[in-house]
């Protein structure tokens, strides 16, 4: 094997924790294949070998760790990596000299290594503590004692106006009659914050995000019943029948789907953003965990997730962005908050210069707008829609966001056109645009939805791509919406260029027109091509630019999808345990995984029709805890799974999954790749953790085919 596949196994086996079978794998290689990249790998998983079981007995890893790196010195002593890797080791073994001097190396050397600032920060306090810097890395009592002495410390060096409204922490009779109130029983950790600190003495913001403000229990009650007062007087008596879509909730194993629930316990409270403990989770393990809500009006825009496993991953969350200077004091507004250039997502809004410019453009080019339908509640961006009535010289309605191109997308890097975008419909003159009906309403409320796809699923919209709608648009037989270059018009009617607003800013707005395709439609362009359906189009004599038709002919109607059962036999992937929601994020995850071993993926269709069906049936091997591993879509092969467990206490299961397309008539290949990897996202596959593609079994009377899922090491 050559040293980048050999690293790229490595790799793999890191990304689901198993440490062994990578110190297995090493130590079993010829000695002319253990290269220094390779053997700088073993002492780093000598060290994940202790981090993943901290006792005595693994200790003797860590040595071994330093007795790799030792050996590595003369070659790669004057690394980042190295002097981080060293470091690790040295303060898992309480040597806080060495471990401070490593790390201090690794930021002279401008490194990138995980959590250096807390590792120094832990040695520094722990030396004004007496204790050792592990005690403090692990938190103290609860896990939580530590971080909330440091955030106080914090406040009391760097906010003491802030650090006032802290109020006095709660008494253990308080926190006894809390839990009998909400007839609960509260974690300890959670406990242990209350007793640290009972809320603020006075109701003001302490995050600038959302306006939060940390809740005292007192509060509870009266933040828990406005609450439900706004989803009653937005949703009806019967909002405990209304569930988000799956398009905008993710959380669907973790976090009950509603929009209230009183054992969910806010801890941080805005007017309408949440962050909430969680004393009802969907598993009994994930009790305590941390979510986050924000109130809308829109059911579309209405959020709920998961956030952190407890109170002590939430606070280690704080404590890191605050020694990264990422989450900052803001003595002005006397509030804490995120840094521009920090990983918190901030609003995007336009300049009102940028928007002046912006609504001049779309006049010049779309016609003159005669109303504005405003947003009233703008979280990420503010997407108002610009209503274009029929002219004689364009008889139909055009509707054009004005909000979207204020985020940049988060493009890939061969992506040559503008990260910024705005989109266009345009309605037939008959259109009722006043109606609030779903048959009239669904194309402002698709446009406010593709306005914050890529902020919700942190991906892109471009040319060519296709967004299904799962169900068919309302009075129509539309079920997926297709982008396309509006081109710009010059006055004498002519096309000229694509459609780009240039912004005082620089910024540069591309326009995308929304068209609605039938089934066959978007099966045709998934195996082939936008341009070679839109030949069709003009073929047919469809005008552009595109107008709704919902009675428009079907150019595919014939139309059946090329089933390719070996279009994944020539794709390199390594299973894991993240869940992939976006199809995008799992695209560039294949990508990059298979341009890292020069994979090469040019012959690939990642978009065409691998089967003629839905619906896939999948069999295939892993070991699980216990029944609650079982997806619903899954059931056992082996009745005496649970018969034999192994060493590690875990059981060996043939199972069966029930894999279905969000398209209605077929599969796409990387979708059921895609869903393939999620439903092994919760297995453990020891160290068969390499896709070999599948065999075709069979196929089930109703044209489902049977699959048998091939895994390798």
């Amino acid at each position: 094997m050559t040293e980048k596949q050999i690293l790229k196994k490595i790799d793999a086996w890191d990304e689901n924790d198993n440490i062994q079978a990578i110190i297995d794998f090493i130590e079993n290689l010829p000695v002319e294949e253990r290269s220094t990249a390779v053997l700088s790998e073993l002492g780093r998983a000598y060290n994940n070998f202790y981090w993943l079981d901290q006792s005595a007995e693994n200790e003797k890893y860590l040595q071994k760790a330093i007795d790799v790196f030792k050996y590595l010195e003369e070659e790669l002593g004057e690394t980042a990596s190295w002097n981080y890797r060293i470091g690790y080791s040295y303060f898992y073994l309480n040597n806080s000299e060495l471990a401070k001097k490593h790390f201090l190396r690794e930021q002279e050397l401008q490194g990138s290594g995980n959590d250096v600032d807390t590792y120094l920060a832990c040695i520094e306090y722990a030396q004004e503590k007496g204790v050792s810097p592990v005690e403090v890395y692990n938190g103290g009592r609860e896990g939580v004692q530590y971080p909330l002495e440091r955030f106080l410390h914090f406040l009391e060096k760097k906010a003491p106006n802030l650090r006032t409204l802290i109020a006095s922490g709660a008494s253990d009779a308080e926190l006894e009659s809390f839990e009998n109130q909400i007839g609960a029983k509260l974690p300890e950790a959670y406990k242990e914050l209350y007793r640290t600190f009972n809320g603020q003495k006075q109701i003001v913001p302490f995050f600038a995000t959302g306006n939060q403000h940390f809740v005292s229990l007192s509060e509870v009650t009266e933040i828990q019943e406005r609450w439900l007062s706004f989803v009653k007087q937005h949703y009806g008596e019967n909002w405990k029948n209304v569930r988000l879509s799956e398009e905008i909730f993710f959380d669907e194993e973790d976090v009950q789907n509603t929009l209230f629930n009183e054992k969910w316990i806010p801890i941080l409270a805005g007017e309408q953003f949440f962050i909430c403990m969680d004393l009802d989770p969907k598993q009994e393990e994930f009790y305590g965990q941390i979510i986050c809500v924000m109130l809308n009006e829109d059911i579309n825009n209405f959020e709920v997730g998961y956030l952190y496993n407890d109170i002590k991953d939430w606070l280690g969350y704080i404590i890191r962005n605050l020694q990264s200077e990422q989450l900052v004091y803001n003595a002005e507004n006397n509030w804490l908050e995120f840094a521009e250039d920090g990983n918190y997502q901030e609003a995007a809004y336009y300049t009102e210069e940028e928007r002046t410019a912006l609504e001049s453009y779309i006049e010049t080019t779309f016609g003159k707008f005669d109303e504005v339908l405003h947003e009233l509640v703008s979280p990420d961006i503010h997407c108002d829609i610009y209503l274009i009535k029929p002219t004689p010289e364009r008889n139909y309605y055009t509707l054009v966001t004005g909000g979207m191109g204020a985020f940049q997308m988060y493009t890939p890097e061969d992506y040559h056109a503008s990260p910024f975008a705005e989109l266009v419909i345009n309605l037939p003159p008959t259109w009722n645009i006043q109606s609030e009906e779903e048959k009239d309403y669904w194309p402002i409320r698709w446009l406010k939805n593709l306005a914050r796809l890529p902020i919700q699923h942190q991906t892109y919209l471009g040319y060519g791509h296709t967004i299904p709608t799962n169900d068919a648009l309302e009075g129509t037989n539309f079920d997926c919406l297709m982008l396309i270059g509006a081109v710009a018009q010059s006055e004498d009617g002519e096309q000229s260029q694509w459609a780009v607003a240039e912004l005082p800013s620089g910024k540069e707005v591309g326009f995308f027109y929304v068209v609605p395709l039938y089934p066959e439609e978007t099966q045709f362009k998934l195996d082939q091509s936008a341009d070679d359906l839109l030949d069709k189009f003009e073929a047919a004599d469809i005008p552009y630019p595109p107008v709704v038709d919902i009675n428009r002919v079907n150019v595919c109607e014939d139309y059946e999808a090329m089933e390719t059962p070996n279009l994944l036999d020539n794709i390199a992937w390594a299973f894991n345990d993240r869940f992939y929601g976006s199809l995008m994020h799992f695209w560039d995850a294949i990508r990059d995984y298979n341009a890292d071993i020069e994979n090469d993926l040019e012959d690939f269709t990642p978009f065409a029709t691998i089967f003629s069906s839905s619906k896939v049936m999948m069999m295939y091997e892993a070991y699980i805890k216990s029944e609650k591993d079982i997806l619903e879509n899954e059931r056992l092969l082996n009745p005496e799974t649970f018969d034999n467990p192994d060493e590690d206490g875990m059981y060996y299961a043939r199972i069966l999954a029930e894999l279905e397309s969000e398209d209605r008539n077929y599969y796409g290949a990387l979708n059921l790749l895609r869903h393939i990897h999620n439903t092994l996202s919760n297995k453990d596959l020891g160290d068969h953790i390499f896709f070999e593609g599948f065999d075709l079994e069979s196929y089930q009377e109703d044209g489902t085919p049977v699959i048998y899922l091939n895994l390798g090491s």
